[in-house]
């Protein structure tokens, strides 16, 4: 039998190894084409529910992506009182495997990589549905994620302000000096969703809400702003969703069996047909983004594990070249 390595990488490590800026929104990007082109393979993700014990839950990704040339299963926690512990609400594990032969290569942390993949995604459905030279940000949600949207939409725009809301006033004072002494972007902490959302170009929702309530209302949103949104729980509302001259998603497969706007698949209310379109077939080029004479368009994501898959092969390709992690011989002998 040959001999079979393998890596293991921790946060710290894997926080220093994940490409920054526009070569990690093309890695991403790159993921979400080969969605559209078929050339991945992509169940929808495992959701272990213990809201109702632990006020929190567990999601499963899988996937394989061939410009990745890896199969790989994420596990991410998701709990609302972690701040209480000091430990962030997100805590996620990736496991990688050569899918020709379902050998194992790594096991590293994947909170960073979850939380840039999906600044990443939102960077790139901004760039595709944003109204063109869009200045003003209005997020909602100040977890993790919610500094790598600002910083790597920075990139792709030249914004003015970012206004910031979330539930506790402390979370979204922390977000709003960061993205000041880190970005040197006018960023203000507002005690409203009306407040940050009123006006805005682009307004993001990255709540984690522990039961629906609507918090953007279809009245304070431009006629022609893009709504990204992810949270779990429905945030948005219902009108601006079925108003929209566009609503484009990033897997269909996936928005059927939950998430932020589930609830109107449910109902009968969001169809298929209904959708201009995946994300990856406006990468691709397939389908327009945003055209002439659109007014809003909604953006939903839930996040898949082909995303994770690209980042953590750029992140352990440069852990084997800098020889970063612990490597390990996983087994070197015989079939027994």
């Amino acid at each position: 039998m040959a001999k079979v390595d393998f890596r293991i990488l921790n946060r710290e490590q894997v926080s220093d190894l994940i490409p920054a800026g526009a070569e990690l929104v093309d890695i991403v990007a790159r993921g979400l084409q080969a969605h559209a082109q078929g050339k991945v393979v992509l169940p929808p993700k495992a959701h272990v529910d213990l809201d109702d014990r632990f006020n929190g839950h567990l999601n499963i990704l899988v996937g394989w992506a061939e410009p990745a040339g890896l199969s790989g299963v994420k596990v991410i926690s998701d709990y609302v009182d972690n701040y209480k512990l000091g430990l962030p609400s997100e805590v996620a594990m990736l496991t990688l495997y050569d899918p020709k032969t379902g050998v194992p290569v790594a096991i590293i942390d994947a909170t960073d990589i979850t939380t840039w993949r999906t600044g990443a995604v939102t960077t790139i459905g901004a760039r595709h549905l944003a109204p063109s030279g869009s200045k003003i940000l209005g997020h909602i949600g100040a977890r993790g994620t919610a500094f790598a949207n600002i910083a790597l939409m920075a990139r792709q725009f030249d914004l003015e302000e970012v206004r910031i809301h979330s539930k506790r006033s402390e979370t979204r004072e922390l977000l709003a000096k960061r993205v000041r002494e880190e970005l040197k972007i006018k960023a203000v902490a507002v005690d409203s969703t009306e407040a940050a959302v009123r006006d805005a170009d682009i307004v993001v929702e990255a709540t984690r809400l522990e039961k629906p309530e609507i918090l953007i209302r279809d009245a304070w949103l431009k006629p022609d702003c893009l709504l990204v949104c992810y949270g779990w729980k429905m945030a948005v509302d219902p009108a601006t969703v079925l108003t929209a001259s566009k609503v484009v998603v990033d897997d269909w497969r996936q928005c059927c069996v939950g998430g932020q706007l589930h609830e109107l698949i449910v109902q009968g209310k969001l169809t298929r047909d209904m959708l201009h379109a995946e994300i990856g077939e406006i990468v691709d080029g397939s389908r327009a983004g945003r055209e002439e004479g659109d007014g809003r368009i909604v953006f939903w994501h839930r996040g898949f594990a082909i995303s994770d898959i690209m980042v953590g092969r750029a992140v352990i390709d440069r852990a084997q070249a800098r020889g970063v992690g612990t490597s390990f011989t996983l087994f070197d002998g015989p079939d027994e």
